[in-house]
């Protein structure tokens, strides 16, 4: 196969300077080998093609029963027969007196959740108060310098030390779950 590109010869030969007049050039491409045709000639006796039927689109299929051509009007479509289902049940695994005790943990894991949420947010004063110290007055900055400086390290430890406890806990609690599947 080959591509060639014809210019016409006479700017070919001379320096043309008008951009805007260029012609384009004309390409076309050549095979060496001859084209053979898969079906040059097909055979009118042939049974192996399907009959097709005109105006039948993309996805229709022919229906049997209709042997007529009638026409439906435009927007007017069979619906197809809907199926309902009888809704997810969830199965009942837990017996009363467990689901009593998952109760109680859940409320004891949300107040635990909630009093650490309120230790991150005495965290959050805390450092703020400390940072805006050497802005506030002296006696102030002296107070804070002697009750809340020295307290505030230990409540940060305190509070990363529960968070690591509390997510092995649960983690520990997802294992011991899914050893039971």
């Amino acid at each position: 196969m080959a591509l060639q590109i014809y210019t016409p010869s006479y700017l070919a030969n001379t320096v043309y300077h008008r951009h805007s007049l260029f012609p384009k050039p004309k390409f076309s491409i050549k095979s060496k080998k001859p084209t053979v045709d898969a079906d040059p000639t097909p055979d009118p006796t042939s049974s192996s093609k399907k009959a097709v039927v005109p105006g039948q689109g993309f996805g229709s299929s022919p229906s049997p029963s209709s042997g007529s051509n009638k026409k439906k009007p435009k927007g007017k479509r069979e619906r197809a027969s809907i199926i309902r289902r009888s809704p997810v049940e969830k199965p009942a695994f837990l017996t009363k007196e467990e689901e009593a005790k998952a109760e109680e943990q859940r409320k004891n894991e949300s107040a635990f959740l909630l009093a650490w949420f309120g230790l991150g947010g005495i965290i959050l004063v805390q450092g703020i108060v400390l940072a805006a110290s050497g802005f506030l007055p002296e006696e102030w900055d002296k107070f804070f310098v002697k009750y809340l400086y020295p307290s505030f390290t230990p409540t940060v430890i305190l509070f990363l030390a529960g968070t690591v406890a509390y997510g092995v806990l649960k983690y520990l609690e997802n294992e011991k779950l899914k050893d039971q599947k």
